[in-house]
C-alpha cells in the first residue's frame, strides 16, 4: 500500500481478498486444463477466465491469453444490454458475435457469461472466453482467408441464454452444435467453460459469507480504485505530449496509425487515422482493439503494477473510427484479428512510447507464420482442428538490458501461449514432425538482441482421409516494431510446401494460394521469426556472440555482418584484432 492512498477496508482483508479472487480465477483455469477434450484447451491453454462486478468491471483474471481479457467485459456488457433485468441464478449466455452489441473479439473465441448471486442477490459475473476447435462456416478450424464476408466465417452468437435457472435449453444447444463441425468435443468443452464458472460461483460466496456482503462490495471498490491509482501513479512519470506512430506493411496494406495523447495522469490512445478496412480477414472490432490496447499499455507503462485488474484500464480512453482496419463494421470479414492486427495494434503503442520511454518499452516480436489444420484422424476416425501452435512459437523483442525470449510469440499471448510436445502433437494429429528447433539468425541483432523464432517443419501422414490447410499468417508482412535505439529487425517469415509428387510451393505462392490439401508424404515447413533488437548490434559484448555462435543462434556469417565480431570457424574463438578493425570500420 503506498502512503497516499487509503483503502477503507482493513489492510489484511484486502490483502487476503485480493490473493484470494485472482487464485479463484487461476482455479478456474486449472479446472478447465483438467476437464476440457480439446488440445486447444488442455494443452495450449488458448483461454482466458475473468471475475467481473456488476458493471463489467474485471475484478481478477487469469491472463492465459492476455488479449482475451480486455474483451472479456464487452460479452458481459452485451448480455447486460440485450437481457436488462431477465437475469436469474443459474442462468448461462454464450456471446461469439462482434457485430452484436459489439459483444465477441473474433468468432472463434466463444464466451460464457455466468452470473454470480449470493442468495437472491445479484454480485458479480464470471466470463470465461475460450477458442473452439471450430465455429462453423466456410472452412474447418475457425479460420477462412477466402472469406468475403463475416456470414463466411461462422455461426454468429449474438446474446444468447444457453441454460436458464440450472436446466439446459436443448434445443438451443443442439442449434449450435449442429452448425461445428466436432459438435462432441466442442460441447464437452462447453462444459468445462461452465463447470469451471460453478466452481468459482462456490468459492465467491464462501468468501462473501467469511466477511459479509458490505465488506465484500467495499474491497470490489477498493481494488478497482487501487488499480487506477497504481496506473495513474504511472502515467505520470510520462512527459506530457502527443506520440506518433504507424506500422505499415507490403503492397495494399491498411496503415495502423496510433496518436498516444499523455496528460497528467490519463492518455488517450488515438487508431482513428488508420486506414480503410481490409479485404483480408484481419479487420479487428472494437472489442478486439480495446484489448490489444489495454494489454500494450500493461505491458510497457503498467509492467510492474502489483494488481492488474480493470480499475488499471479507467485512465486510459480509447478513439477509433468505425469503418477501419482498426474498428470493423459490419459485416467485415475478421477471423485472423486477434493475432493481425492485433499484434499491429499493441506494436503501434510501443512505437510511441518508445519515442518517450526507451528503456521500459519491449521490442517488436516475430510475427506468426502459422496454419490451421483440420480433417478427420483416420487412427480413431475422429474430427479435429486445430492452429499449429508449434509455428507459433516467434520471439520476442529484446528489452533495455535483456534479449528477447525464444520462442515466446506470439505476442498477443506474451509468452502465456503453452506449445504441446511433439509427441502429444503425433498422437492427437495425423502428422510426423521432423523438426522443431531454433532457427539459426532468426532474431533481429542488437546490443540485446530479439529472441529466436523457430525451424518447423512436419509431413502428413493421414491417408486415406486428407488434411485441410487453411493460412492463417499475417497477409501483408506488416513490419515488426520497434527496434529501438539502433537494435535491427529479424528476417521475415518463410512458409512452403514440399509435395510427394515432386512439387513445390514456395513462399509467394503460398500466400496467393492460402488454402491446401495434403495426402501423406507431403511436408510442411516453416522459418518462425525471432523479435526485434535493442541497441547497436556492434555495441552487444563480444563473449555474447561468441556463445551465440556455439549455440546456433548466430551463424559466423551473421556475426561478422551484423555484429562486427570476426569468429574462427574452427576454434569459435574471436579474432580481437580483427573483430576490433570491424567495429572501427563502422565508426
Amino acid at each position: 500500500m503506498t502512503d497516499t492512498y487509503k483503502i477503507r477496508i482493513k489492510p489484511a482483508d484486502f490483502s487476503v481478498l485480493t490473493s484470494a479472487v485472482f487464485t479463484i480465477a487461476r482455479e478456474m483455469g486449472l479446472n478447465m486444463e483438467r476437464t476440457a477434450r480439446a488440445p486447444i484447451y488442455f494443452s495450449a491453454h488458448d483461454f482466458c477466465t475473468s471475475i467481473l462486478n456488476k458493471d463489467a468491471e474485471l475484478v481478477a483474471l487469469a491472463e492465459y491469453i492476455p488479449v482475451l481479457a480486455g474483451a472479456t467485459p464487452f460479452a458481459v456488457k452485451a448480455v447486460m444490454a440485450y437481457f436488462k433485468d431477465d437475469i436469474n441464478p443459474g442462468d448461462v449466455f454464450l456471446v461469439n458475435d462482434p457485430y452484436t452489441l459489439d459483444g465477441g473479439n473474433q468468432m472463434a473465441d466463444w464466451c460464457i457469461v455466468y452470473p454470480v448471486f449470493h442468495g437472491d442477490e445479484h454480485m458479480l459475473w464470471i466470463g470465461n472466453k475460450a477458442h473452439q476447435q471450430d465455429t462453423g462456416g466456410g472452412a474447418p478450424g475457425g479460420y477462412n482467408p477466402n472469406a468475403i464476408d463475416v456470414y463466411a466465417e461462422g455461426l454468429r452468437i449474438p446474446p444468447l441464454r444457453i441454460i436458464r435457472k440450472g436446466r439446459e435449453r436443448k434445443s438451443v444447444l443442439n442449434l449450435i452444435m449442429t452448425n461445428v463441425r466436432i459438435p462432441d468435443v466442442q460441447y464437452s468443452d462447453l462444459l468445462s467453460l461452465i463447470g469451471a464458472a460453478r466452481v468459482a460461483e462456490k468459492r465467491l460466496n464462501k468468501l462473501i459469507d467469511t466477511y459479509g456482503k458490505k465488506t465484500f462490495n467495499t474491497f470490489l471498490e477498493d481494488l478497482l480504485a487501487y488499480g487506477e491509482f497504481l496506473m495513474r501513479e504511472e502515467i505520470t512519470k510520462i512527459p506530457d505530449g502527443t506520440y506518433h506512430s504507424e506500422i505499415t506493411g507490403s503492397m495494399d496494406a491498411p496503415a495502423v496509425v496510433c496518436d498516444l495523447t499523455v496528460s497528467g495522469d490519463k492518455i488517450v490512445v488515438d487508431f482513428s487515422k488508420s486506414g480503410p478496412m481490409s479485404v483480408e480477414y484481419i479487420n479487428s472490432p472494437i472489442a478486439n482493439t480495446s484489448s490489444a490496447i489495454y494489454q500494450s499499455i500493461l505491458q510497457s507503462i503498467g509492467k510492474n503494477l502489483q494488481v492488474r485488474c480493470g480499475g488499471c484500464y479507467r485512465p486510459v480512453e480509447i478513439r477509433t473510427q468505425l469503418g477501419t482496419v482498426t474498428h470493423a463494421a459490419f459485416p467485415a470479414t475478421h477471423g485472423n484479428c486477434t493475432n493481425f492486427v492485433a499484434k499491429q495494434i499493441i506494436e503501434a503503442v510501443w512505437t510511441a512510447l518508445a519515442q518517450i520511454a526507451p528503456k521500459d518499452t519491449p521490442a517488436g516480436w516475430g510475427s506468426i507464420p502459422y496454419w490451421v489444420f483440420s480433417g478427420i484422424d483416420p487412427r480413431r476416425k475422429e474430427g479435429y482442428g486445430s492452429p499449429d501452435f508449434l509455428s507459433c512459437a516467434s520471439g520476442a523483442g529484446a528489452i533495455h538490458d535483456v534479449d528477447g525470449w525464444s520462442t515466446n510469440g506470439p505476442v498477443i499471448c506474451s509468452g502465456t501461449l503453452y506449445y504441446p510436445e511433439v509427441e502429444v502433437c503425433e498422437a492427437l494429429y495425423p502428422m510426423v514432425w521432423k523438426r522443431w528447433e531454433w532457427a539459426t539468425d532468426s532474431a533481429g541483432p542488437g546490443k540485446w538482441r530479439g529472441g529466436l523464432g523457430v525451424h518447423n517443419e512436419w509431413e502428413a501422414d493421414s491417408d486415406p482421409e486428407p488434411i485441410f490447410l487453411h493460412y492463417a499468417a499475417d497477409p501483408y508482412d506488416y513490419i515488426a516494431a520497434p527496434c529501438i535505439e539502433g537494435g535491427k529487425l529479424p528476417p521475415p517469415n518463410i512458409k512452403e510446401l514440399y509435395f510427394a509428387n515432386g512439387e513445390t510451393v514456395d513462399n509467394e505462392q503460398v500466400r496467393k494460394t492460402k488454402s491446401f490439401v495434403l495426402h501423406s508424404g507431403d511436408k510442411v515447413v516453416d522459418f518462425v521469426q525471432g523479435g526485434c533488437g535493442v541497441g547497436d548490434p556492434f555495441e552487444r559484448e563480444i563473449q555474447d556472440v561468441v556463445a551465440d555462435v556455439r549455440d546456433e543462434f548466430v551463424s559466423i556469417e551473421s556475426a561478422k555482418k551484423d555484429y562486427g565480431v570476426r569468429i574462427d570457424p574452427k576454434t569459435f574463438e574471436a579474432d580481437m584484432e580483427a573483430t576490433q578493425q570491424l567495429r572501427n570500420s563502422k565508426s
